[in-house]
């Protein structure tokens, strides 16, 4: 391996390790109005993580590398991780702009891979690009005079690789693809800065440092932190507005599209990034509330609580924890519609049932959810449920575990020409931190072998059981 291609990897290894902990790790607030200081902190905190997820990524890979490569590097890894920074620090302003759908993330991936091409171009030294290049053996041969003017010029690969890479992100941002549309784009930001950048006129020293390059860093970081801190900003705001909208569209329903009506972003082949699948609008919503004599105060409850679900079915893949805000909103059963992925990322379905008020948990010690079950694919299929309180957003929701749905179990396996009705049990734990909850989230968990189809699964109510 010569010494181009380790420098290669050490620079994807980097990128690779930011990133993933950038999509692990980096997400928005889940409070509705953060402070300022707050957003500081977070943007603080993801810029630096970038740097030191990225700075790990590339040391590991450096720690694992023959000595001799590490003995002959273009450049010392301390000025090594200040280059390669200049392009770690836009990874969280990428991430949380992709979850956004914006094609900003497109762009900010062209202007790291712009950074970090120029930054590399003048911090290796001329002698690198001769190392592993062996000189020609000169061969005197008989020409004509002036032949060598008629030779027509090398053609260099890199100006169709460049405008294959602008068409395709054109393409891929056209489909609403912008995060991956950010991966041609700035391959083409990288080949044309290298090119109009000059190399370094004298050979330095690979331990040492260029004392510019630290303020160039500086520069770049307090850019990448404004930047990162105004994405947050906005996507708070946007998801807000969304959540609003998703409300609204509970209450109004059609007339609402009708106000307001959105493009939802499509695939590659026909369909829609997620689905929101509401009830249809013929049936009564039901508003859940306890019954009259049982106080939200009260340690013990008198009888079952029963709530008929009347929320609303999500449809999403990853990375995206809920449907984007552009997501096709439609009136139906899952009993009686067919949902499926067009690409290779597994489908996730969710039930989500708000409730008015909140409900205390300590008088249960048991909910039960009654489920309608259509799904005619042999496949095993268990629903979870977790409760949350809305107005604690920094808390988690209780998970009580998950249950089988046995009418789909593949041994023995029937047909169902008719929907059948099932009863799980979800035991309520005696000691929780969870006090009251105000939200019902149901997840519908196909075996891995079959996660492109959404199961005809229907909700039709919870029963709270008393202790």
């Amino acid at each position: 391996m010569s010494v181009g291609r380790f420098t290669s990897y050490l620079v994807l290894a980097g990128l690779l390790n930011a990133a993933i902990a950038a999509f692990l790790l980096f997400d928005l607030p889940a409070s509705r109005a953060p402070s300022l200081r707050s957003l500081f902190i977070r943007a603080l905190l993801f810029v630096g993580g970038a740097v030191l997820a990225g700075m790990a990524g590339s040391r590991f890979y450096w720690s694992r590398s023959s000595a001799v490569f590490r003995a002959d590097a273009p450049l010392s890894f301390r000025r090594f991780v200040l280059v390669n920074a200049e392009a770690w620090v836009w990874v969280p302003a990428i991430v949380l702009l992709s979850r956004q759908d914006s094609p900003g993330s497109a762009l900010l991936c062209a202007l790291g891979a712009a950074l970090l091409s120029n930054g590399l171009r003048r911090a290796l030294p001329r002698s690198a690009d001769l190392r592993n290049r062996q000189l020609p053996t000169i061969e005197f041969e008989e020409h004509e005079m002036f032949a060598a003017t008629l030779q027509a010029p090398s053609r260099e690969p890199q100006g169709y690789l460049i405008a294959f890479s602008i068409y395709l992100a054109g393409c891929l941002l056209f489909e609403h693809f912008d995060l991956i549309a950010g991966i041609p784009l700035a391959l083409c930001a990288f080949l044309v800065v290298w090119h109009l950048t000059l190399e370094p006129t004298s050979t330095t020293n690979n331990a040492a440092v260029n004392p510019g390059a630290a303020d160039r860093l500086a520069s770049v970081t307090i850019a990448a932190f404004l930047v990162t801190l105004l994405v947050l900003m906005i996507g708070i705001a946007h998801r807000n507005r969304a959540e609003a909208a998703r409300y609204a569209v509970a209450s109004g329903g059609d007339e609402v599209n009708r106000r307001n009506p959105k493009k939802p972003a499509t695939t590659f082949v026909s369909g829609f990034e997620s689905v929101i699948l509401w009830p249809a609008p013929e049936k009564k919503k039901i508003v859940a509330s306890q019954p009259v004599n049982i106080s939200p105060l009260a340690t013990r409850a008198v009888k079952p609580l029963v709530i008929q679900f009347d929320g609303a079915y999500w449809y999403f893949q990853p990375p995206d924890k809920r449907p984007s805000p552009s997501a096709h909103q439609a009136h139906g059963s899952p009993l009686a519609i067919d949902i499926g992925t067009n690409n290779f990322f597994p489908l996730t379905m969710e039930a989500v049932q708000r409730l008015n008020t909140p409900i205390r948990l300590a008088p249960f010690r048991e909910i039960q959810v009654t489920v309608e079950n259509r799904d005619n694919v042999p496949r095993p299929i268990s629903l979870s449920v977790a409760l949350t309180d809305t107005a604690m957003p920094g808390k988690p929701p209780l998970l009580l575990g998950s249950e089988p749905v046995l009418s789909s179990q593949t041994s023995p396996f029937t047909v169902k020409p008719a929907p059948t009705e099932e009863v799980l049990r979800f035991l309520v734990p005696e000691n929780t931190t969870t006090a009251k909850f105000d939200e019902i989230t149901v997840f519908f968990l196909p075996d891995v072998a079959h996660f492109e189809v959404g199961p005809k699964i229907a909700i039709q109510q919870f029963v709270l059981v008393p202790r």
